[in-house]
């Protein structure tokens, strides 16, 4: 039996799962077959005739539906210009990817196509790319907010019945400036022919719901994140549905229902193998030592010779032979504690060992096993060995720890098989729930009955929050619901079948649910920030609607269903309405001003975020953003445009303001100590992005 370790199986899963750019040989690359793609392609997409570079080659893609042979196409301009369209279409006719840049458009400040002639223009291309389907396609991406400085990104899904098709659906971007198609995806488009169940005869949603709780539930359990900055590890409790694998309730039977995986196999390899073996390489986020560091924390008394964590490994794993030499060995500080573990490569292995308490940590044997006799070890077989083996080396956890056949949802193991391998996964249980971030691995080889694999991902010395308070199960998935929507949809069964079924919507989103207060956290543990754009009640008929609205479609927005428009705003919401495309990549408040320190627009103590912003701190802000700063502090250079005096030390700022158009004053005054509105806010945002767009 021979084995491929980690590179390999990683390299298997890219091949099988993305669009290789690799040349097509044979028949396969006929000129009639390109002849095809180009005509095919070019009843989609327009190519500018000044593209006259041209290029392709072909490969086979992996689809639902099986392999496709697929045409890249290439255009672009000559001459030192970097103008380019590509197409990715297939033998079938259907256009997987289009791209097409174009670096003579002016792509700066506000847009100048709204959105709404964004949407129509969307939906004319898709009457080329899918003249049959066009019409059961929706927009399903309205109050999303992605953004990006050149394009509307728009997502349609298919519909039948009035019920959406998960599994069919295409993004398409259009420039901002130049209204034209600039990209677009899709997503097994190419599926055709299959029946869909008709919507007769399924279960009220109320009783779907409740099915879909009995059976495959909303499950409680503790989380980590490791706070780099602060190096501190975070534990908190959540209930989600990411255990459910997308599985969901058949929406006449009221069974559990699992969709079509593409690529299963090779997946769970991937997951399995090189996963946790890669998450046992992070666990350890080694640091590593200088020669002189390492050569002082080897004279500490506490931690172990090299050659004691070598013997230690030795004698653990019998698959661990005299004629597998050390390779390297070497010291590392793990990322969340201040432990150091040893790490040593053999010829075919890689094990790790706790310098201080001596305690296994990992092994993983990528060598082939040659054995001459075949003992052909059953499942039950391998984990009895498996459980043996955990009971033996780390009893005390092993304890801890609960374990499940895939097919059993209510233990907490997971059994994953290739070949003459099982892989048992045993996760850490505390206060009676998991926590996955914790699980000790072993993997048998069936073959010979060796353990040939082992990872030991625990966190020691952590505290766990108190779940003897939450809301139920029944409360989450309520909660889960009215963020996600629970609903029938059509789900891929398999390549040649289509299910009905009640599931949430979106299920790639992780959701996770506060169970002391029922509110949406992130992967930190903190309260989630919605990525949505807000859809506001209260700026119909006022004067600033416009401004708004076209700072809205440019994702420029103040959180809230309401604008407020004459409501005075504060010193963060401010910086905030300035900086929303990336607002929401800051964890916190202070590292967004952190943020705007750095970038000296505001100084550290003028930080204030409740503070209300005055018409002459506005205009200090916008000209630190712009970068005049070093001219605006000499106010002995500037005339004052204004009626009404201007303080000195602001007089240079206001001057610049003024003749920038970005703050003209009212009826020719500054009234620099008057706090500006929400509305006046949206005006000088407005204006100062028009102006530091300009070439």
């Amino acid at each position: 039996m021979k084995r491929k370790r980690v590179f390999t199986r990683v390299l298997m899963v890219c091949l099988l799962l993305c669009t290789m750019c690799v040349p097509a040989f044979g028949a396969e690359e006929d000129s009639k077959g390109l002849e095809q793609a180009i005509v095919a392609a070019k009843q989609i997409i327009t190519v500018p005739d000044n593209y006259t570079d041209f290029t392709h080659y072909s490969n086979e893609r992996e689809t639902i539906s099986g392999k496709v042979l697929v045409w890249r196409l290439n255009w672009s301009e000559k001459e030192g210009k970097n103008g380019s369209v590509s197409a990715t279409i297939g033998e079938n006719g259907v256009l997987y990817e289009y791209r097409k840049y174009n670096d003579d458009i002016n792509q700066k400040g506000l847009a100048q196509v709204t959105k709404e002639k964004a949407q129509i223009t969307a939906e004319e291309f898709l009457k080329k790319v899918m003249p049959t389907d066009a019409a059961q396609m929706r927009r399903v991406d309205k109050n999303l907010n992605s953004y990006s400085n050149e394009e509307y990104y728009l997502t349609y899904q298919k519909f039948v019945n009035e019920v959406p098709v998960n599994f069919i659906s295409v993004n398409i971007g259009i420039n901002k400036y130049s209204g034209e198609v600039t990209s677009f995806n899709a997503e097994n488009t190419e599926i055709k022919g299959l029946e869909y169940p008709t919507v007769d005869s399924v279960m009220e949603p109320a009783v779907a719901e409740k099915t879909y709780i009995e059976k495959l539930g909303v499950a409680l359990k503790y989380y980590s994140y490791y706070d780099y900055k602060e190096k501190k590890m975070n534990i908190f409790s959540g209930y989600s549905i990411d255990d459910n694998e997308n599985n969901a309730i058949d929406a006449k039977t009221g069974q559990v229902v699992s969709p079509a995986k593409r690529n299963d196999i090779y997946m769970n390899n991937m997951k399995d193998k090189s996963g946790n073996g890669m998450e046992a390489t992070l666990a350890t986020a080694k640091e590593d030592l200088t020669k002189e560091e390492t050569d002082a924390i080897k004279n500490v008394s506490n931690l172990i010779t090299k050659e004691k964590a070598e013997s230690i490994l030795r004698e653990t794993f019998d698959i661990l032979t005299s004629d597998m030499k050390v390779n390297n060995v070497s010291l590392n500080k793990k990322y969340n504690n201040e432990n150091y573990v040893w790490n040593i490569s053999f010829e075919g292995a890689y094990g790790q060992v706790d310098a201080q308490s001596g305690e296994v940590l990992s092994l993983n044997s990528y060598k082939d096993n040659k054995d001459t006799v075949n003992k052909d070890i059953s499942k039950p077989e391998a984990q009895n060995i498996a459980e043996g083996f955990l009971k033996k080396v780390t009893p005390n956890k092993f304890a801890q720890t609960k374990y499940k056949d895939v097919k059993n949802r209510d233990l907490k193991i997971s059994v994953i098989e290739e070949g003459n391998d099982s892989s048992f996964n045993y996760v850490r249980q505390v206060n009676g729930i998991e926590f996955s971030n914790n699980r000790l691995r072993v993997e048998v080889d069936k073959a010979n009955g060796k353990v040939i694999g082992y990872d030991n991902n625990w966190y020691e010395n952590v505290d766990f929050p108190d779940i003897s308070k939450v809301i139920t199960k029944e409360d989450a998935f309520n909660k889960i619901k009215g963020l996600s929507g629970f609903e029938l949809q059509y789900i891929l069964l398999d390549k040649n079948k289509i299910g009905l079924v009640y599931n949430f919507n979106n299920t790639s989103e992780n959701y996770i649910i506060d169970p002391m207060n029922g509110i949406r956290i992130d992967f930190t543990g903190k309260a989630y920030k919605e990525n949505k754009l807000p859809e506001y009640t209260d700026i119909a008929g006022q004067l600033c609607e416009n401004t708004v609205k076209e700072l809205l479609n440019n994702g420029y927005y103040i959180d809230g269903d309401k604008f407020n428009p004459n409501m005075s705003i504060t010193q963060i919401n401010f910086f905030k309405y300035l900086y929303s495309p990336v607002k929401n990549g800051y964890n916190t408040d202070d590292e967004f001003y952190d943020m705007l320190i750095g970038n000296g627009v505001i100084k550290k103590e003028e930080k204030a975020p409740n503070s209300f912003v005055s018409n002459q701190d506005a205009a200090q802000f916008v000209i630190r953003y712009l970068g005049y700063e070093k001219i605006a502090v000499h106010p002995e250079i500037f005339v004052n445009p204004f009626k009404d005096n201007v303080e000195e030390k602001y007089k240079g700022y206001a001057a610049m303001c003024y003749s920038l158009n970005i703050i003209k004053g009212v009826s020719g005054s500054f009234y620099g100590n008057n706090n500006i509105s929400n509305a006046e806010a949206a005006t000088i945002l407005y204006n100062l992005i028009t102006v530091a767009n300009k070439n």
